[in-house]
């Protein structure tokens, strides 16, 4: 295959459409834990059920990461999406706990074989010297859902006992991606891109591969506990619209990933990413501390500034690391970091708010976001030909 010359072709716009609409899905969960408070479950006990499907994302997806190529990834996303949206469907007509989590075992099981399936098909439809702009709009279409939904609970008064009819929509958004299959096959351009598990071994030799995984690990455990524990932070500390925080970030996120893309690929993703992190770890240390709700939405601002610029520029510089035969499966290895980091964000969180509270929590991820800042600094990522051309212009 020829590589591609401009970045908004059919297959790219289509695939973004289709991460969408799983993310979608994935928003609705925003009330999750209120529901799981409504069942009786104990803040521990939810903790693992929050996280569950990032442990089954962490199981399944170095398999299917092996084993997902350009010719079976529509494959793969048919099989994946029809699981995803029958665990949704489990787990809005279920209350028992054992139950509960083998349903979002299933449910982070489908879910990450949809991604992992997208992510395949969308990698090598990158022009190089684009990969800053191309994960910038990913994940912006990525993170619209993120900031109207509850935005919209918080207009609408959704309460965790309507959580059972957003559960039966989200088992038919699921399946939308199905669409997909409506479309040509000509739009799956890439090469073959699986190299099994010895291709995956060589990535994990990789040292800045490595670094870049474990940063990214740290960066998801953190935005996973501020996702699921912020609202109930916000009722305790008696700060009216809580939920305001994350839509307030996740707009101001949007704003960076729509405005400034073009300056992602100008300058060194490494230190750009990790000027970002240690912005959001100092705002992380300073929640406990906030009381006023100017203040408190201010560090949700920051917040999404610091997160706006790091999420996508890790991606990016995955990318431009990765050689073109291993770019898919390195990708698909950040997606198995971004929800171990949903699996261990909320395990961990939920331990620790049950024994020592909200402020050690905010400590605790305001410590693993510097060192996922360090991690990043410490990798050297030469500018491509084109960034250098565009930098003396």
């Amino acid at each position: 295959m020829t590589a591609p010359s401009k970045l908004f072709s059919v297959g790219f716009v289509l695939i973004n459409i289709q991460f969408a609409l799983v993310t979608t899905v994935a928003a609705l969960f925003f009330v999750f834990s209120g529901y799981l408070n409504q069942l009786g479950v104990t803040s521990a006990t939810a903790g693992f059920i929050l996280g569950a499907d990032g442990l089954a994302a962490l199981i399944v997806l170095p398999l299917v990461t092996t084993l997902i190529q350009a010719s079976t990834a529509r494959r793969w996303l048919f099989g994946g999406s029809l699981l995803f949206s029958s665990a949704l469907f489990m787990i809005g007509h279920i209350t028992d706990i054992p139950l509960l989590i083998v349903a979002r075992l299933l449910q982070g099981s489908g879910f990450i074989t949809v991604l992992a399936s997208l992510m395949t098909m969308v990698v090598p439809l990158i022009p190089s010297g684009m990969s800053g702009r191309a994960f910038c709009y990913l994940s912006f279409v990525r993170l619209i859902p993120y900031a109207i939904i509850p935005l919209v609970f918080n207009l609408v008064a959704v309460t965790p006992s309507s959580f059972v009819f957003l559960l039966n929509v989200a088992a038919v958004l699921a399946l939308l991606p199905l669409f997909m299959f409506l479309f040509p096959k000509k739009l799956d351009t890439a090469p073959q891109t699986s190299h099994g598990i010895p291709g995956m071994g060589a990535s994990l030799g990789d040292r800045k591969v490595i670094l870049l995984l474990l940063s990214t690990l740290l960066v998801f455990c953190g935005y996973s506990a501020i996702f699921y524990y912020l609202k109930q932070y916000g009722l305790s500390a008696g700060i009216a619209n809580a939920n305001l925080f994350f839509s307030i970030a996740t707009l101001v996120m949007i704003a960076i990933r729509l405005f400034g893309g073009w300056l992602f690929d100008r300058y060194n993703k490494a230190w750009f990413s990790a000027m970002g992190l240690l912005a959001v770890a100092v705002c992380y240390g300073g929640l406990p501390w906030c009381r006023d709700i100017r203040l408190f939405f201010m560090l949700a601002a920051f917040i999404g500034f610091g997160w706006g610029i790091a999420m996508p520029l890790q991606a990016a510089a995955m990318f431009d690391i990765s050689t073109p035969s291993t770019r898919a499966v390195n990708q698909n290895l950040l997606l198995v970091m971004m929800q171990g980091g949903f699996f261990l964000g909320p395990l961990l969180g939920g331990q620790i708010i049950a024994r020592y509270g909200y402020t050690a929590l905010f400590t605790s991820i305001a410590i693993t976001g510097v060192a996922s800042a360090v991690m990043m600094a410490c990798i050297k990522i030469p500018l491509s030909p084109e960034s250098r051309i565009k930098r003396t212009h």
